[in-house]
């Protein structure tokens, strides 16, 4: 029962225990074995540096992927087909970011509206989202630093929100939303 875990573990991240419980399962099932080879490749895509080697090595997987397994993998074939530019730009991006923040925000008000009663998911993200106090905030360096009217000066710059006053750009301050361990205090003490 408790060893589907083992399957869902990576094969680096497996004990010497665990190594033997796999090899018992994929030697008894070559399928399931197939099928956890096939995973492990999958995320072995995640680790290339750039977008073509990565979209290389999917189509190989891509490739290797059976007709018997063609069913269990189905969804993520698809989602990848849907979103293959996004996912792909993923490993251009130096920083490789990646939608868990909101995820985890999305998470933590849907848990506030399991154990409340009255509020929609939309009011609670509202309350969330604009409650006063909550927000990360930072001011800029230089706040009344001016730059030229150039465009292109703050087409990298998404962390300022510029305002346009005749020939000067001014940048203001910038609203990071609210910290993930914000919200979890403030649900811990009861404050929503």
């Amino acid at each position: 029962m408790h060893d589907r875990y083992i399957l869902l573990k990576r094969r680096k991240d497996l004990t010497g225990m665990e190594l033997m419980k796999l090899e018992s399962w994929t030697l008894n099932y070559p399928e399931l074995g197939m099928a956890h080879e096939l995973k492990e490749s999958f995320y072995e895509i995640w680790e290339i540096e750039n977008s073509k080697m990565a979209n290389e090595k999917y189509q190989d997987w891509l490739k290797q992927l059976p007709h018997t397994l063609g069913l269990a993998f189905q969804p993520l074939v698809t989602a990848i087909s849907n979103w293959h530019k996004e996912i792909f730009d993923y490993f251009d991006h130096p920083s490789r970011l990646t939608n868990a923040y909101t995820e985890s925000l999305n998470n933590l008000i849907k848990v506030t509206n399991r154990i409340g009663r009255g509020y929609s998911f939309e009011a609670l993200r509202a309350r969330i989202l604009f409650t006063e106090g909550l927000h990360k905030q930072q001011k800029p360096k230089y706040p009344k630093r001016s730059f030229l009217r150039d465009p292109s000066l703050l087409i990298n710059n998404m962390l300022l929100r510029e305002v346009i006053n005749e020939d000067k750009i001014y940048l203001h301050k910038c609203n990071y939303g609210v910290d993930i361990s914000t919200l979890i205090r403030y649900l811990g003490e009861g404050l929503f």
